[in-house]
Parts: structure tokens; sequence; C-alpha cells
């Protein structure tokens, strides 16, 4: 077997639908389509089921509740499939989403890393779809150590337009970090880069992979009472592998551009807070904007001059 597709579903019988029927209407169909019931409290597990009876390339886990990364990792140690691709259950992808990442890691063997293109859809009214970047060329090449390059372009956070080796995962031991809620597939992501030796990465400029932005209220709205740890420990964490990489000093300033990017994010998490009083959170941010932690990233940023 070529591919698992591993979906995490949860909360997903409105738009469930959408997702699946895009993966097994593929032009490939050398792959197996692994639905994580991640303890689902509406009709999504139900759904997944019936998808299974209808189709026997369709494999249902039902699990109990433990987050997106719980949901992948579970998915990861049921796979057969000789790559691994990870679609989220209110998105959906083109129909050679999966023939195109196959053929392009096939016909270029010296780039281990095979991405894609995505574009963002509103509430699936696909005419109003926006690429997160357009280029003339077929195809983009990559270092590794243009990783930062490549995180400007949105490329590198998510693990839903990539096709990763199941060899290299599981001789790895790579899994998604089940103690973070934000920023758990941009380390995953970082961790095969670091174990997969050819260290280029080939990038499908067509967009074969539609990330639905709905107009409700998003977790990246909500209060996170954690999310400067959580920085901390991403930042921290990617920032090492540019070490561990050499990759050239022209890559900082899109580090540390980006990690102010974050900052600015706490403080704006910061108002949102319910259990503080209005005096409260500007006395909290003063503090922060202070701190001798945001003056060295104010001083290494260039993204506000």
């Amino acid at each position: 077997m070529k591919v698992s597709i591993i979906v995490p579903v949860y909360l997903a019988q409105n738009h469930l639908s959408y997702c699946i029927d895009s993966i097994l209407s593929q032009t490939e169909p050398d792959f197996e389509l692994i639905l994580v019931d991640d303890g689902s409290p509406d009709q999504s597990g139900s759904l997944c089921d019936a998808y299974a009876a209808r189709d026997n390339r369709v494999r249902v886990i039902h699990k109990p509740n433990g987050g997106v990364s719980s949901a992948r990792n579970a998915g990861l140690s049921f796979a057969k499939g000789e790559y691994v691709v990870f679609i989220d259950s209110d998105d959906y992808i083109e129909p050679v989403y999966i023939a195109d990442l196959l053929s392009a890691a096939e016909k270029n063997p010296q780039y281990g890393n095979v991405w894609c293109a995505f574009q963002t859809v509103t509430d699936y009214h696909y005419a109003n779809r926006q690429p997160n970047f357009v280029h003339e060329a077929a195809y983009l090449t990559f270092h590794r150590t243009q990783i930062m390059t490549l995180h400007e372009m949105w490329m590198d956070a998510s693990p839903c337009n990539k096709l990763y080796k199941t060899s290299i995962i599981r001789k790895q031991n790579l899994r998604f970090s089940e103690d973070l809620s934000l920023g758990e597939d941009w380390l995953f992501n970082l961790a095969y880069l670091d174990a997969e030796s050819t260290k280029k990465i080939l990038v499908i400029t067509a967009p074969l992979y539609n990330y639905v932005q709905s107009n409700s209220e998003s977790l990246d709205h909500k209060y996170r009472p954690d999310l400067l740890s959580i920085y901390r420990r991403l930042n921290h964490t990617c920032e090492e592998y540019l070490k561990k990489w050499h990759v050239p000093q022209e890559q900082m300033p899109i580090f540390y551009n980006s990690r102010f990017y974050l900052y600015e994010k706490v403080l704006s998490n910061t108002l949102q807070a319910p259990n503080l009083s209005t005096a409260e959170k500007y006395r909290w941010n003063n503090r922060f904007l202070k701190s001798a932690e945001f003056q060295s990233v104010l001083k290494q940023a260039t993204c506000y001059i």
C-alpha cells in the first residue's frame, strides 16, 4: 500500500463529508483512509462507520478524547502505507492531491521532503479561495537550512500539505506532542526534517490542499492562560534546530521577526483574559513589555521598523 491518510475527527458531523468525499475521489486509488474518532460526542463516529461500511479503503479507530495530537498518534500506530499524509476533518483536498505528491516523490528521490502549496477557502466557498503563494514554476526547491524562508511562506507549520515516509517516522519514533494544544504540528515537522537524511525539500506550487477558514469563533481567538509558555517552548525548539542545522545568517532575521509576532499575540491574548480587570490586563502587558525577555526580542526584530 502506498499511502495512509490519517484524519482526526472530533465534533465534525456538519462538515466531515466534504473531507471524506474529497479523499475517496482521489485519482490515486492505492491508499487507506484512517478516520480517528477522538471520542466525539456528536454523530461523527457513526458517520465514519457508515463510510467504512461502504468502502473497504476506510478504517475507523474509536478512542477516548485526547486531542488532535493523540488522534494523529493513534492513526500512526495503525498506518500500513509506505507514506503518510494528514488531513484535518474540516478541510478537503484536490482530486490529484495524493497522485501529485506521490509522483513528485518518485520522480525526485533526491528530495526527501515533498510539500505542496495550499489555499484558504472561507466556509467552503471555493470561488473565494486564496493561495498561500503564487509562482509560475511547477516546483520550487529548498534546503533544510532555508526553513525560515518556508516559514515566511506559511509552509512549514502544518502537517497537512506534506508527504511523510512511514519508515522515518517509525525509525525515529516521531510523535506529536500530546502535552501541547498549539504548535505541536510545527515541532513534529522540525523533528522530521532533522531526521530526514537528504535535507532537501521539493514544493509543488499548485495549491492542492484546501484549508477551510470558518467565520465562526476560532481557538486562535480564545484566551489561553499558557500561551506565553507555549511560545517560549516553540521558539526555543526552533532556535535549537536552526543552530544545529547551521542555517545562514540571513535566515535569522525571519526567525526574530516571527518570535516578535508571537509575543505580540501574547499581549493580545492577555486582553482576552476573563479573570482579570482591564487595569490588571494593562499592568501585566506593561510589565511584560519592560521585561528583559521582551526587550531582547524587540532589539533583534526588524519587522516593525
